[in-house]
């Protein structure tokens, strides 16, 4: 089997195969057409619950913060990219599609990051619909940053790329989808839920600094307050020895968030065909033989 050889943007991302991945999850989730009715119904489901969410945002147009509106756009992310990409590599296996996929002349790595930019494509295509309301509410808000909320943007993008990377992991590493779907939500519930409140009770240890670089939350908070409107909140957590600087914990934290995704694609794609081999999601240590 013969792969291309060539800079790693032309075998990756230029020349990938793979990025038909693209197309395919437009059709599959974006498209009325040959999609199931299950699909289908969600997408109705979705639309309605847009168009709810413009008419709020527009109706009070100035009034509601727009960091705080991205806040909600991540807790969103966390339930439907593990409901959506849970199956992405597991559900293959299922459907034994998989096995024509590993005799293709792609590697590993082309999968990977495939699978990857197809996710994140529709990602941003769903994310720059919710900033439609969201920038005409940022227009008539009198104490709006444009700068804020272009970092909260990207904050929420590099928040969802590594939540994609961490759902392909898991799909990669079992057999059958549930089971991915399970995990995935397991980590989402133990990375945003239990490990906040660890980090909280533990801040005094670990530093504010790093409390807040690991949470998108604490950063579009942080960036909520970076405004003339709440100059005395802003203050008052300056008193309280949290005093560094907001855009510096914004770009900490979106590097942060970069590097996960890497690493955790670079994983999948080294453990890509465990699942095959039936290897365990976590492996488990030999045990020593005493003679």
């Amino acid at each position: 089997m013969k792969v291309r050889q060539g800079p790693w943007w032309e075998v990756l991302i230029t020349k990938n195969p793979m990025m038909a991945e693209v197309t395919r999850f437009r059709k599959r989730f974006l498209s009325i057409r040959g999609s199931s009715v299950a699909i289908n119904g969600g997408i109705g489901i979705v639309l309605v619950l847009y168009a709810l969410f413009a008419m709020v945002c527009v109706y009070y147009r100035g009034d509601i913060e727009p960091i705080m509106l991205l806040g909600l756009f991540i807790i969103l992310m966390l339930l439907a990219i593990p409901l959506l990409l849970h199956g992405s590599i597991s559900g293959e296996r299922e459907r034994r599609s998989w096995d024509m996929l590993m005799v293709a002349p792609i590697t590993h790595a082309q999968i990977i990051v495939g699978k990857f930019m197809g996710a994140f494509a529709g990602l941003g295509m769903a994310f720059g619909l919710f900033m439609i309301p969201v920038m005409i509410d940022a227009a008539f808000h009198s104490e709006s940053q444009f700068v804020n909320v272009l970092l909260a943007s990207i904050t929420v993008m590099a928040q969802g790329a590594s939540l994609i990377a961490m759902t392909l992991l898991i799909s990669a590493r079992v057999k059958r989808p549930l089971v991915a779907l399970a995990v995935s939500i397991g980590v989402v519930m133990i990375y945003f839920v239990i490990v906040p409140m660890v980090m909280s009770s533990a801040s005094f240890l670990l530093g504010q600094f790093l409390t807040t670089v690991m949470s998108p939350f604490l950063v579009l908070f942080r960036l909520t307050l970076n405004t003339p409107a709440h100059e005395n909140d802003y203050y008052m957590v300056r008193n309280e020895g949290q005093s560094f600087d907001v855009i510096l914990v914004t770009l900490c934290h979106i590097g942060y968030q970069t590097i996960l995704t890497i690493c955790l694609l670079m994983w999948a794609t080294k453990t890509l065909v465990f699942a095959d081999h039936e290897v365990k999601f976590i492996p488990k240590k030999k045990k020593k033989n005493h003679a």
